[in-house]
């Protein structure tokens, strides 16, 4: 019922925003859209989430457990894939429960092993988001400046408290109160688990690190591929438009993982990407038709590992899902 109601949000952003710049406009602009940079921009996202599995297989190994990139890859795909119909993205994480469920690991590593990493990847999105806030800014003015900043201080005072959490154990003794609230201690008690594996993943930061600038790297590269496949430019300048549409893409996907009633922020990121790049000379129907195939591109890639999902859903029940979370299977 939820999936639906979040459906039935994301179709009704959808819709408003295409009656108020019309869809005839915005149909336009994606027909002139070039071929070719469509298929590289495809091809460079494919190397995006081989560059994410590898960075699975990295941590794995550094916990001693060795897969080899092909049998971590498929995983991968489909965490991503789950990812991009579920609120906040969190359906990544099935990429935790298909390693586990394939390769017999337990699932408080291969939580770890995912969620580990996305903290560096969320302190790139709170950096390029307040790039991208200062750019705005410079450009046009203070305006409300403090108010975005704030809001970013925020998120970042977040990633901070979950880095706690994961990888400093005596900060939940700080926080014994709260188990006297319901499902808290389930929750302390699965973080306690992942205490044994995290300071592996810590141990492996500057790896971690590398691998996750590489795919930011390529993620702005294939966002400037789909930019120009629209005759959308910046600056003029090719390195700096790339430079511009790393920022971009950061900042933006933080929309798609806040928890909100949408599909990973469906509707809400095109409308804010359009918004951001009108100030830019970029017209409001090119900038939902550039907002519209950054999504597409990522789900006609990730639509390959359905089977994997398929296969894994056919294997286990939802409960059984919610009991290993619980840690009463191990």
């Amino acid at each position: 019922m939820q999936l639906l109601l979040d459906l039935l949000v994301s179709l009704a952003l959808f819709v408003a925003v295409l009656w108020l710049v019309g869809a005839d406009r915005v149909y336009d602009t994606l027909l002139g859209a070039r071929p070719e940079l469509l298929v590289l921009a495809l091809l460079v996202y494919v190397g995006v989430t081989f560059v994410m599995a590898y960075r699975i297989k990295f941590v794995l190994s550094g916990m001693d457990e060795h897969l080899r990139l092909m049998q971590v890859a498929p995983s991968n795909l489909a965490g991503l894939l789950a990812s991009d119909f579920t609120p906040a993205r969190a359906g990544y994480f099935f990429t935790a429960f298909s390693l586990s469920s394939k390769f017999g690991l337990s699932l408080e590593k291969t939580v770890t092993v995912i969620f580990g990493p996305q903290l560096f990847d969320f302190l790139i999105k709170i950096l390029s988001a307040i790039a991208l806030i200062l750019i705005i800014a410079s450009r046009f003015g203070a305006g409300s400046l403090a108010l975005n900043l704030l809001v970013v201080c925020a998120a970042l005072g977040a990633i901070l408290f979950a880095g706690l959490l994961v990888f400093h154990p005596p900060f939940l003794k700080h926080l014994s109160f709260a188990e006297r609230l319901p499902t808290v201690p389930t929750l302390f008690s699965f973080l306690r688990r992942m205490h044994t594996h995290s300071g592996r993943v810590l141990d492996l930061k500057w790896g971690i690190l590398g691998l996750t600038l590489a795919t930011w790297l390529l993620k702005g590269l294939e966002w400037l591929c789909l930019s120009r496949a629209l005759g959308i430019s910046i600056t003029g300048n090719l390195f700096w438009d790339l430079v511009f549409m790393m920022v971009l893409q950061a900042a933006i996907t933080i929309i798609q993982f806040i928890p909100s009633p949408t599909l990973a922020g469906a509707g809400a990121s095109e409308a804010v990407v359009a918004a951001v790049l009108l100030p830019f000379g970029v017209p409001f129907a090119s900038g939902i038709a550039f907002g519209f195939l950054t999504r597409l591109n990522m789900v006609v890639v990730d639509l390959f590992s359905l089977p994997v999902i398929v296969a894994y859903l056919h294997k286990h029940s939802v409960e059984s899902i919610l009991d290993r979370i619980s840690g009463l299977e191990h």
